[in-house]
């Protein structure tokens, strides 16, 4: 069962999950009483976020209208539960909307939370966790299948923890947008969808056949109401190849979605079933299931997992980029080093600037990564680094969260790309700005890799200018940093914030 962290062991309070996933909103509220945790209420609406990308990849105005109604009926139940007992977490559609952030802001206005967009991998772990999190350790090797509105997760994994994780861009909603969007059905649309599906799982196919797991589990909406339905047709809820192509048999007598009919199947999920369906029969053909069993369990579940199972989200985090640096060999000592001194420098201004505990966070993490591209290629290693950041799987981190920590290590030196940095949200641009400058000159004050560091030298930060100040005798013998200081003045000319150089020569 669930291991409690020991912070909540003698705690009783609430906790709440949501998932704003691309059918459905769910929100999980569990209590926590002397180390036991009990699920005390459940909501789930049927907002269909996915039907609402229109061709340019925006979310349109009614689909919004229904999710901020949704979080505003969630709000109502929360109750104002303090920030760190709810976590919110948004999947493939807002990962895929242009207009994510703008929609973001009303959504966290409507919830009254924060609302992280995860990754796909991230969703995969999360998924796991939860399927997990009602199961009993059996010591088996599981493969678990979770199909949503516009992704499935795949994921091969033992007790709590994950060993191979997939996110595939195909889903209930999405599948059925795709082939039955004029509500007919037949065996020639089936077997397109099929196909496209066989595409999505190819690349990954062989990976996950030749993994020796010993137990199927599938899990959330779509595979609750197929296993819904075999257990009307066939008296036993297992799912199998053999009632998958039933199911698929009575949709095509039926011609058309609208005229779905099928015991077990609910009327908000019919709208949706030839989808689910179609995905779930290409996964266990690829991938050479016989049996699957369906879990209560999911992703809200998941995320109650980690406010429970961990210390906190930070620990997490931390784990996570401390094994990133370590898959690719990052110098911890050099990292240390100029850790160090991002940290005075960030000391030195932060009063000023009255930021919060999670930007130092960010500067220390990326000190950390900074030269993880080195691993690839010396030539344009920030680059590499950058790249490395935002695309690698990294635990606790929401999408925005890890594209935040990714430009920071991209742009920690050499030319800045100001395009690319305003597009963050408006939220971050002011803090990103001033943390990138501190670890921009922390880099240039460590280049020579010296372990014994002259901190002779002060910063300030006022009306938009960093002010570096040194001794004269800094001045005289630190040749190759003030080269790279001057350099990055020139850097910062279309910055809002710049670089000034105070000399003693020319402080009168």
């Amino acid at each position: 069962m669930l291991k409690l962290s020991n912070f909540w062991r003698n705690r009783t309070e609430e906790i709440a999950a949501i998932d704003l996933g691309s059918n459905s909103f769910h929100m999980i509220i569990a209590k926590v009483s002397n180390g036991q945790l009990t699920i005390i209420d459940r909501m789930k609406e049927t907002v269909r976020l996915g039907y609402g990308l229109d061709d340019q990849g925006e979310l349109d105005e009614l689909s919004q209208k229904r999710a901020l109604d949704c979080l505003q009926r969630f709000q109502q139940r929360l109750q104002n539960m303090p920030a760190s007992r709810v976590r919110a977490v948004g999947t493939r559609t807002l990962r895929q909307a242009k207009n994510s952030q703008p929609f973001l802001h009303k959504a966290e206005q409507a919830l009254g939370y924060k609302i992280h967009v995860i990754s796909g991998v991230e969703e995969a772990r999360l998924v796991y966790h939860g399927v997990a999190f009602g199961l009993e350790d059996d010591q088996q090797k599981r493969l678990v299948i979770d199909i949503g509105g516009g992704s499935t997760e795949i994921i091969i994994g033992e007790d709590y923890t994950p060993v191979s994780l997939e996110s595939l861009g195909m889903g209930c909603v999405s599948v059925t947008r795709r082939f039955f969007d004029d509500n007919k059905i037949d065996r020639s649309r089936i077997a397109n969808a099929l196909l496209y599906c066989r595409h999505k799982l190819e690349p990954f196919q062989t990976r996950f056949r030749s993994t020796a797991w010993q137990r199927a589990i599938g899990c959330s909406g779509s595979i609750k109401s197929i296993s819904s339905a075999l257990e009307q047709l066939n008296g036993h809820p297992a799912i199998t190849r053999a009632g998958v192509a039933q199911l698929l048999d009575l949709c095509i007598e039926a011609g058309g979605i609208e005229q779905l009919n099928i015991a077990g199947v609910s009327d908000d999920r019919l709208p949706i079933f030839i989808g689910g369906l179609v995905v779930l029969s290409a996964t266990m053909n690829a991938l050479n299931i016989e049996t699957l069993e369906a879990s209560p369990w999911a992703l809200r579940e998941g995320l109650l997992f980690d406010l429970l199972g961990h210390d906190s989200i930070a620990d997490m985090k931390e784990r996570s980029v401390t094994d990133l640096a370590l898959r690719f060999h990052a110098d911890a000592i050099h990292a240390q080093r100029t850790e160090k001194v991002a940290l005075e420098l960030w000391r030195q201004v932060e009063p000023a600037n009255s930021s919060d505990e999670s930007w130092s966070k960010n500067l220390t993490w990326a000190c950390m990564l900074h030269e993880v591209g080195l691993d690839i290629n010396h030539d344009s290693y920030h680059k590499h680094s950058g790249y490395i950041v935002e695309n690698c799987h990294l635990p606790g981190f929401g999408h925005d969260e890890q594209r935040v920590l990714a430009k920071l290590v991209h742009y920690h030196r050499k030319k800045l790309d100001w395009d690319d940095i305003e597009s963050l949200q408006a939220d971050y641009s002011e803090q990103f700005l001033l943390v990138l400058l501190i670890l921009r000159l922390a880099v240039i004050l460590t280049r020579a890799r010296n372990d014994i560091q002259d901190i002779s030298w002060s910063l300030s930060f006022n009306a938009q200018t960093i002010q570096f100040c040194a001794a004269e005798a800094w001045w005289q013998e630190q040749t190759l940093a003030i080269s790279d200081l001057e350099a990055e003045v020139k850097y910062l000319k279309k910055s809002p914030i710049s670089l000034h150089l105070v000399r003693p020569e020319l402080a009168d």
